[in-house]
């Protein structure tokens, strides 16, 4: 594959292609990555956790008629309970809940800080309103991961690097054939036809690597050298998507979070993929909110539970960590389009290794507004703490062992409290 196909394959198929200077590590040649994997499930738009994890029924049939309702859709004595978490008795939840219970770690009662859909997915993600900080999906990769050819794979969400690592977007798994067998005519035909023989291929990648040797040589700035080897990796480095294709299921899943679900285990099984950015919308219900909003809810369970059932299915159920969030939540009580408007307190949930499970922290007041937390116990305390995405990403990077790594100490989060959020 000449250098201007691959350059154009990879356009189409999003996948990352480093320039001189982008990487802030040395690239270093990295073995099969065996730590962790880091799913992150974005609520595309502002999920409603009323609906969801913090449950706010209306109090009477009377004041499910009127627009202060929290919520139309049940009463406050219908709310579920599973272990020691609540949710809301709509959608998926009741089966969601009853069987993940256990696994879970739900934090309620987080302040954004914004009703702004880019600030608010930024501070949820990255744990910061200010612009251009690497999410911790990135943060992670780029310590683990930084020389592997999909240590970061996103659809979607916040995928903002600062240059701490590459980003891969995968949209069509065709394209990840056509790029792992660039010698076959059509990958998807069982002929696997091929442009030349394999000794040929051989010569080819032969020459090519005495080629790369030779201009390396001829190179004395470091950061020429490392953007140099990092173009000739995504170049012939097709071994690994070889790898990947070998993993990737022979039928799609149709829900879109199930296909990006496989895609990246199937990366991670491959060893070359540290964190995963997933992503689904239609959460932003300005109108007709409970019929368009809690289908919506359903998808992202059902997301999680393919996760978790597929990691237990595949033998790596420990070895997986799910964070779910979105921009922010939703006001209490309906506009006069029955929907739901921005509303800067939301929910997060999590589960996984390092993650202990049938645990609530934070909580609300009936009108979903936050209260404080005492810093070391995490219960309500009035004078506390009010819980914000910060604190939640301090506890995330020490959980992930990278609190203390250079590359994460360029992008402190001073501003915030250690809480003991994973104890």
């Amino acid at each position: 594959m000449e250098r201007r196909d691959f350059l154009k394959l990879a356009s189409m198929a999003g996948l990352g292609v480093v320039a001189a200077g982008a990487l802030s590590r040395d690239a270093v040649a990295a073995g099969p990555y065996a730590g962790p994997l880091w799913v992150h499930i974005h609520a595309s738009g502002g999920w409603d956790p009323t609906s969801l994890c913090d449950p706010k029924g209306a109090m009477s049939e009377e004041e499910q008629k009127t627009r202060e309702a929290m919520n139309r859709s049940y009463l406050h004595e219908a709310i579920g309970t599973a272990g020691n978490l609540q949710y809301a008795p709509v959608g998926g939840n009741d089966a969601f809940f009853k069987k993940h219970y256990s696994k879970l770690l739900i934090i309620n009662g987080i302040d954004t800080g914004t009703n702004s859909h880019d600030a608010g997915v930024r501070n949820t993600w990255c744990g910061t309103l200010r612009e251009g900080k690497p999410g911790f999906a990135a943060l992670v990769a780029g310590v683990h991961g930084g020389a592997l050819p999909m240590g970061f794979i996103s659809n979607g969400g916040y995928d903002t690097t600062a240059n701490v690592v590459a980003v891969t977007r995968v949209p069509d798994t065709g394209v990840l054939q056509r790029l792992a067998y660039p010698n076959v005519v059509d990958p998807s035909n069982e002929n696997r036809e091929t442009y030349h023989t394999d000794a040929t291929m051989t010569r080819i990648l032969e020459a090519r690597q005495a080629r790369h040797a030779a201009r390396l040589e001829q190179q004395r700035l470091p950061h020429v050298k490392q953007a140099m080897s990092t173009l000739f990796t995504s170049r012939v480095g097709q071994n690994e998507l070889k790898q990947l294709i070998q993993y990737l299921p022979a039928e799609f899943e149709r829900a879109s979070l199930r296909r990006q679900a496989q895609v990246a285990l199937a990366a991670y099984r491959a060893g070359i993929c540290v964190s995963a950015n997933l992503s689904v919308g239609g959460f932003d219900t300005h109108g007709n909110h409970d019929d368009n909003h809690i289908p919506r809810l359903t998808e992202i369970c059902d997301g999680i539970d393919f996760v978790l059932t597929a990691a237990e299915e595949q033998g790596i159920a420990d070895r997986i960590v799910i964070v779910v969030g979105s921009d922010f939540g939703r006001t209490p009580g309906y506009n006069e389009g029955n929907g739901k408007d921005h509303w800067n307190i939301t929910s997060m949930m999590l589960a996984g290794a390092g993650i202990t499970g049938n645990r609530v922290i934070g909580a609300t007041d009936e009108r979903h507004n936050p209260l404080d937390v005492d810093p070391v116990t995490l219960q309500p305390k009035e004078g506390g703490v009010r819980i914000k995405p910060g604190h939640i990403h301090k506890a995330l990077r020490k959980l992930a062992g990278i609190a203390d790594d250079p590359l994460v100490q360029r992008f402190p989060l001073s501003e915030e409290e250690d809480l003991p959020i994973f104890g």
